[in-house]
């Protein structure tokens, strides 16, 4: 049986968590995910029972755990993002699409770069993904210089989301240090459903 954890994650994190753990599934297996509010529970409750699924549902103090079977019909259109019913307007994401901040001088691009991420952990608010496409999938190679500062967002609970194509473009797969592999479709809702998109 698959397991998720989404304790602590704002809406729709936990719904596009729960879609993308679906999507990878075979027919027939059970998943088991665990949340720790009311609200996020009433919108993933909603979602796989718009799918067909009428989950099993236990809890323990704030803790809420469903289990269910991945549901029979597909699932690659559905949008899990509809399902939110939190404010998103103060979310935001942050989309970086190359190695270099700006245009210009290439060596200032990668330094003023490598500050903008480093200091994004000092923000009051965080983000809730940081999204990295085309070469932007290169500052979450290990031997990149920003690869600690992308670890760090992470155990913050700062999704660090990666364009599978661009890593198979680029070759990279086997020289990744942090951060989930995702496609396209994952991260279009991503962006979609935040409040804010910011692209130093």
């Amino acid at each position: 049986m698959k397991s998720l954890d989404t304790k602590g994650l704002k809406c729709p994190q936990p719904l596009i968590m729960l879609k993308e753990a679906l999507l990878e599934m075979r027919e027939g297996e059970k998943i088991q995910v665990e949340v720790d509010n009311d609200t996020s529970l009433k919108n993933l409750l909603s979602y796989l029972k718009d799918q067909g699924v009428e989950p099993v549902v236990s809890s323990a103090g704030k803790v809420h755990t469903l289990i269910a079977l991945k549901p029979e019909k597909d699932l690659t259109g559905s949008d899990p993002a509809i399902y939110c019913t939190s404010d998103l307007n103060t979310d935001y994401v942050v989309c970086i699409k190359s190695e270099l901040m700006g245009d210009g001088d290439p060596e200032l691009g990668k330094i003023l770069m490598e500050t903008f991420v480093e200091n994004l952990k000092l923000q009051e608010q965080l983000p809730t993904h940081v999204v990295l496409y085309n070469g932007g999938v290169k500052l979450a190679m290990k031997q990149s210089p920003v690869c600690q500062a992308l670890t760090e967002l992470e155990e913050l609970g700062i999704r660090i989301m990666l364009c599978g194509t661009c890593i198979d473009q680029y070759g990279i797969q086997m020289d990744i240090g942090v951060g989930m592999i995702s496609n396209m479709v994952v991260i279009t809702e991503t962006l979609a459903a935040t409040g804010h998109v910011v692209t130093p």
